[in-house]
Parts: structure tokens; C-alpha cells; sequence
């Protein structure tokens, strides 16, 4: 047969006159020299083949991989780069650039959209500005904190101080920033405060209860629940508080307390009950705290 092959195009085998390999069959078409065939190792499905040459590619289905050891089994066998490509390998590629495709379109039409979509107000920045520095507990609601943080401003417009507490510098950022350069935050502190009810001539001024002790007789004014009041020079209330238990040593009931102020009053008067008015600076609280004695 003039033209006809002379060896198996699928495992190289001789033919006989009839074109029939002893091998692995009967060849009745023309096969393509380069391109997939079926496999003579029958170790995969599928064979490469480059010029009637058989390779080390092999595929299962859609699936490829590499197989020299199966092709050296073969006559005239030639190595080949394998390629990863497939149908199911495209499929993913396709998918994958499609997401990738919606995610940059998501990622611009949000960008675009916090370009042109309105700022909060102010009110809302101020509100969110004192939570984030954990300052909302000093108001009662919302509303309360934006009339404070409004109110603030209005006392600078009108010649107030260019002072005051945190809160107040994110008010002044928030609505009034005009007033930002040379505003000052006020400085806070917890005092100490020291009262000593003496009965150092054994008169019976003090009553003890195992430990604890409080005043009688002219001093029954002095107990646990005697008030301490901290006002300012013009009598406005700055804080209260209460003696507290007294603790007996000796000849003394001494009691304990504390009480929290900010700078920028002119002064800090402090009175125990009715017991007086004790005239204070704001540094001599802080570097001293309060020490007033009682009784003989």
C-alpha cells in the first residue's frame, strides 16, 4: 500500500500488509502526527504525540501531568515542556478573572461613592469623638453633649477664657475651630482630705465601736455622713462628698476622704458640715490636699 504506514502511529509497532498492528490493533485512518492519542502504556488515557513521536504528556480526562518514565517505554520517544492548561484549568482562569473583574468594580464604586456621599454633621462627629475617648459618661444623653459641646463655643464668641476640659477642646475643634490655637485643658486632680477630731482631755467627745469612732455630745455633728462641700469663690458647688468612717488611735477619731476638682477656679473653699469654710488654691490642693483638725 503505497503511502500507508509502515509502523504504529500509537505504540510503534511494525504492521503487517494489512495495516494491522499486532500490538494494540488495526490502524483504518490516517492519524494526525501531532496531538492527543490514546495512550499504548495504557498508564493514562491520552498520549501527546509531536510528529508521530510520542511525549511525556499525559491527561486523564481534562486533567494533564507528566509521564517520562511512560514515554521512555516507547520507541522514539521525545521530551516535551507540559503545559497545565486545560478546559477545567480555563474554566477556573475565566472564573477567576471574572471575580477579580467584580471585585475592582466594587472596590471603584466604593471609592467613588465615599467621594461624593455627604460628611456627618458636626453633632454627629462630636458624639462619635467622645465615645472614642471615652467621655460620653459625663453627659446624660447625646443631646445633652452636642447642647454642651454648642454652648462652649458661644461662651468663646462672647469673650469667655480660651479654657476647659477635653470635652470641651473636641467641642471647640468640632464647631468653633477659630478658637483652637491657644485654647488650654484644664488639669484635674484627686485630693486627699485628712479630719481629725481630738479629745486629747478625756471629755467624751468621741464614741467608739470596736474600730471605728464618730463625734457626740458638741461634736455629734461628726460622723460618717457629714457632708464635705467644695464650692468656688463665688459659693457655686463644685463637688460633694461625705466624711466617711472614722478610725479611732488614741485620743483621735481621724477620718478620710477625697474629692476631684479642676483648675481655673479663683479659689476652692472647703467646709465640713457646718464646722466652717477652709480657703484653698488650686496648687495648694493638689501639692497638700486638705488637713483640718478639730477639738483639744
Amino acid at each position: 500500500m503505497t503511502g500507508a504506514p509502515t509502523a504504529c502511529p500509537y505504540c510503534g509497532a511494525d504492521l503487517d500488509v494489512a495495516g494491522t498492528c499486532a500490538r494494540c490493533g488495526g490502524v483504518t485512518t490516517p492519524i494526525a502526527l501531532t496531538g492527543w492519542r490514546p495512550d499504548p502504556t495504557a498508564r493514562y488515557e491520552g498520549r501527546y504525540y509531536v510528529a508521530g513521536r510520542p511525549s511525556n504528556r499525559v491527561r486523564n480526562g481534562r486533567t494533564e501531568s507528566n509521564d517520562p518514565a511512560g514515554g521512555q517505554m516507547l520507541p522514539a520517544y521525545v521530551e516535551v515542556p507540559v503545559t497545565r492548561s486545560s478546559i477545567r484549568s480555563t474554566w477556573l482562569a475565566t472564573g477567576v478573572t471574572t471575580a477579580v473583574i467584580v471585585m475592582v468594580g466594587a472596590v471603584v464604586a466604593a471609592l467613588l461613592w465615599s467621594h461624593h456621599r455627604p460628611a456627618p454633621s458636626p453633632d454627629i462627629g462630636y458624639v462619635q469623638a467622645l465615645e472614642t475617648a471615652g467621655l460620653m459618661n459625663q453627659f446624660t444623653s447625646e443631646a445633652n453633649a452636642v447642647a454642651h459641646g454648642h454652648d462652649v463655643c458661644t461662651q468663646l464668641e462672647h469673650g469667655g477664657p480660651q479654657q476647659g476640659l477635653l470635652a470641651d477642646k473636641i467641642a471647640v475643634d468640632t464647631f468653633c475651630p477659630q478658637f483652637n490655637q491657644g485654647f488650654r485643658i484644664l488639669e484635674s486632680a484627686k485630693i486627699s482630705g485628712v479630719f481629725v477630731l481630738t479629745d486629747s482631755m478625756g471629755t467624751g467627745a468621741i464614741v467608739t465601736d470596736g474600730g471605728s469612732c464618730h463625734g457626740t455630745d458638741g461634736y455629734a455633728d461628726i460622723g460618717t455622713s457629714t457632708p464635705v462641700t467644695v464650692k468656688n469663690g463665688k459659693g457655686e458647688i463644685l463637688t460633694t462628698t461625705s466624711l466617711g468612717q472614722g478610725t479611732v488611735n488614741g485620743a483621735n477619731c481621724t477620718f478620710s476622704f477625697t474629692f476631684s476638682i479642676t483648675e481655673g477656679q479663683d479659689r476652692y473653699v472647703v467646709s465640713i458640715g457646718r464646722r466652717g469654710d477652709f480657703s484653698y488654691s488650686f496648687e495648694e490642693l493638689q501639692g497638700h490636699g486638705v488637713q483640718i483638725r478639730l477639738g483639744h
